[in-house]
């Protein structure tokens, strides 16, 4: 009993403070109201008195608590990863394999002038050396290639001969191919110099029955004294080979 006399007080006082409140302002003259005023402070006061009251359960839901709600929910799985139909049986997805064909075939059987397309000429590996520095120095000579520490250059060298009755001119930096050399089952990029006889770089026109020789260097570790077995491959945009030096 005193609980119901006591919410009927809170009650009665917020009716007072709002009624308290329509009359301020104006003197002691209660201001006139159209319909809609009206009913906008009856629901205003209805919901102040059902705010008080803790036995009061609203309907409406708290937006605080939805957004909450969105924060700590987890993500939506995908289809891939429900592993239940809609029958209640599980499904089994099983495993598929990819084979991948889009790699490179490699050539067989060669040539250095074949796979650079290259006619009227023929490459021939005469050798490789191991140095310090490369070329031997002279006062004829611009450029010079010294090895970094610990390590030594290779030095493949190739020799090229016009095969052909008139003058051949090569731009073999124009096949864009690139080389790379296999040193006892290591492979190394061939090194990019300013070498006038860089393989991959050479650029010149030969006369018939003349021949140059033209170099690929990589480097190698310093106690290495000798290669006992030597590859070179080499690729361009849409090939690649691998050919035998020994």
């Amino acid at each position: 009993m005193r609980e119901i006399v006591k919410k009927n007080k809170i009650t009665c006082s917020i009716m007072a403070l709002l009624l308290a409140g329509l009359t301020a302002g104006c003197g002691n003259e209660i201001p006139d109201l159209s319909e809609q005023e009206q009913e906008l402070v009856v629901e205003y006061a209805a919901g102040v008195v059902l705010k008080h009251n803790r036995n009061y359960k609203s309907r409406l839901v708290d937006l605080s608590l939805v957004h909450d709600i969105h924060e700590t929910a987890p993500e939506n799985t995908s289809e891939e990863e429900n592993t239940e139909s809609s029958n209640g049986e599980e499904t089994v997805t099983e495993d598929v394999t990819v084979t991948d064909n889009t790699g490179e075939a490699e050539a067989e059987n060669v040539t250095i002038e074949d796979f650079l397309q290259l006619e009227g000429v023929k490459f021939t590996y005469t050798g490789y050396e191991i140095d310090d520095s490369y070329p031997e120095q002279g006062d004829e000579l611009y450029f010079i290639m010294d090895a970094t520490e610990g390590s030594k250059l290779l030095v493949l060298k190739f020799l090229v001969e016009n095969t052909s009755s008139g003058e051949v001119n090569l731009d073999i930096a124009k096949t864009e191919t690139r080389f790379k050399i296999n040193a006892d089952g290591v492979q190394k990029n061939a090194l990019t110099t300013m070498l006038l006889n860089d393989l991959a770089y050479y650029e010149g026109t030969i006369a018939p029955g003349e021949s140059v020789e033209l170099a690929l260097v990589c480097e190698i570790p310093a106690e290495q004294t000798e290669v006992s077995a030597l590859e070179l491959t080499m690729k361009s945009v849409d090939d690649s080979a691998t050919i035998s030096l020994n």
